[in-house]
């Protein structure tokens, strides 16, 4: 019964490969990146210098420790 054939694979596309990795690895960077940033303030809110019960904190919640830019 050769009415239900299955597809061929179409062939590989060296270009479109290559632009697949770069995004994977682009991707892995910027989640190690976050998962370093997500560390580094969850010691600094352990250690007090972050949050709002932190004793560098000031009414309002603007505190004495910046995260960025000061405004």
């Amino acid at each position: 019964m050769g009415i239900f054939k299955q597809p061929k694979a179409p062939p590989p596309n060296p270009e479109l490969e290559k632009q697949m990795k770069e995004r994977r690895e682009e991707e892995e960077r910027v989640k190690k990146e976050k998962d370093e940033k997500d560390k580094q303030r969850k010691w600094r809110k352990s250690q007090g210098m972050i949050g709002t019960r932190s004793l560098f904190a000031k009414a309002g919640g603007k505190g004495f420790f910046y995260e960025g830019e000061e405004v």
